[in-house]
């Protein structure tokens, strides 16, 4: 993770968002590498004086508890379209809070929202993120300055 941003305050930002948006806690975690599962990604980039991303990435179960909390639904009811667009609004939430930490002029993309991304293939890789416990699954939270290596 590569900013200069303390990852206390990161924490707090997600914490904040998944509690206010969603009802639910976010419990700060240790990485886990022996992890095989896969995650829901999302990820904003952000340009302007500062460049660089915003992942944050969840399990299947976190990503079904969060889109009923999100929708009014039950879990199982979730849809794909639903899954991907509450990660995505999660991101973009997440990802603007951070935003308001940066000098100067910094624009927010669009999220993009990649289903089921395999441990193993999370960029950057799982154990530069950030760890949160949620609803029996995990959460991910990273941030990268543009043209930092992971």
């Amino acid at each position: 993770m590569n900013v200069e941003v303390a990852p206390a305050r990161l924490n707090e930002i997600a914490e904040k968002v998944w509690a206010m948006v969603l009802g639910l806690e976010l419990l700060p975690s240790k990485c886990d590498p022996g992890r095989t599962d896969a995650f829901v990604l999302g990820r904003v980039t952000i340009t302007g004086t500062w460049h660089g991303a915003v992942t944050l990435g969840c399990s299947p179960l976190v990503a079904r508890h969060a889109t009923a909390a999100m929708f009014g639904k039950r879990p199982n009811e979730a849809e794909p379209d639903e899954i991907r667009d509450a990660l995505g609004e999660l991101t973009n939430m997440v990802g603007g809070n951070f935003k308001t930490l940066l000098k100067g002029d910094c624009r927010l993309s669009v999220p993009k929202v990649i289903d089921t991304v395999p441990y193993a293939d999370v960029v950057p890789a799982p154990v530069e993120h950030l760890w949160f416990e949620c609803q029996g699954g995990v959460v991910i939270l990273n941030v990268l300055a543009a043209g930092a290596s992971p």
